[in-house]
């Protein structure tokens, strides 16, 4: 169906008038791949290649100015989309190192953080936190969140404290994220009227 579509979309900007060139054009492309790997489909998996790899394209002949075409949509519909995963959890610790255990043990769940891959954590509200990634490699997120989850709950229970987690690394949508806006500003506000009450 990309395919379909990112073939349909190249033959309008390229002003085609005749169904014969329709035609030609999947003969060259979508249809030549399915061919040449015997199965259906085939086309959409080499399209992908030809984000990162175009001269995948180079055995189609076509000319010039339609192959340039056809990779900026084919990079346009295709290209990886960088995804945000989130985890909540509640750390504790109630003895004598207290809030230096809890800061010990997200330490240790930031280690697991790297230029390719960094982990954020943000307090949500105490001891509520939020542990978050953005990579175009969402199995990699995931685990990596999980590790670190792990580690964050030995450390802390190494310290005598305690580990809930609330929610389990998840791809986030835009729909997530502004509820989650949504309710930080609301225990901001809660915490502005706590705070003007012990003014007064």
């Amino acid at each position: 169906k990309t395919v379909n579509q990112i073939l349909r979309r190249l033959a309008e900007e390229l002003e085609f008038k005749t169904n014969e060139k329709l035609e030609d054009l999947f003969n060259k492309t979508a249809w030549h791949f399915d061919r040449k790997f015997g199965r259906k489909g085939a086309s959409y998996d080499v399209f992908k290649q030809a984000v990162t790899n175009p001269e995948v394209l180079d055995e189609c002949g076509l000319e010039d100015k339609v192959k340039a075409k056809l990779l900026d949509d084919i990079n346009r519909r295709m290209m990886p989309q960088a995804v945000k995963i989130r985890s909540d959890f509640e750390v504790s610790c109630f003895t004598f190192e207290g809030i230096d255990a809890i800061q010990f043990a997200l330490r240790k769940g930031l280690e697991l953080s790297s230029d390719e891959l960094e982990i954020k954590i943000n307090l949500i509200q105490s001891p509520q936190f939020m542990m978050t990634c953005q990579t175009l490699d969402k199995a990699k997120g995931l685990s990596t969140l999980n590790e670190a989850i792990r580690v964050i709950r030995e450390a802390i229970e190494m310290k005598k404290g305690s580990f809930k987690l609330l929610e389990q690394p998840k791809v986030v949508s835009d729909h997530d994220e502004l509820n989650l806006k949504k309710r930080l500003a609301e225990l901001e506000e809660a915490n502005n009227e706590v705070s003007g009450d012990d003014s007064e």
